[in-house]
């Protein structure tokens, strides 16, 4: 059960982190302003964030579980 928690709090701070750097590398890449200098909300940005996120978060829920079990283990 130990092992779980660790895991899932690791994989919520990548996520945070994930987050916070796709979404700022995609306003950077495609910035949220109309040709007539207009600013809109940038939800395909937000929307790509989140994926990667959420994937990043998944991906590093399953490697910390397999190290923290060949730990336990030795």
């Amino acid at each position: 059960m130990k092992i779980y928690l660790i895991s899932f709090l690791i994989s919520i701070a990548i996520l945070i982190i994930t987050m916070v750097a796709v979404y700022e590398t995609a306003d950077y890449i495609s910035p949220p302003v109309t040709t007539d200098g207009h600013r809109y909300m940038p939800t395909g940005n937000v929307f790509i964030a989140l994926v990667y996120g959420f994937l990043s978060a998944i991906l590093s829920f399953f490697i910390s579980v397999r190290i923290l079990r060949r730990r336990q283990k030795r």
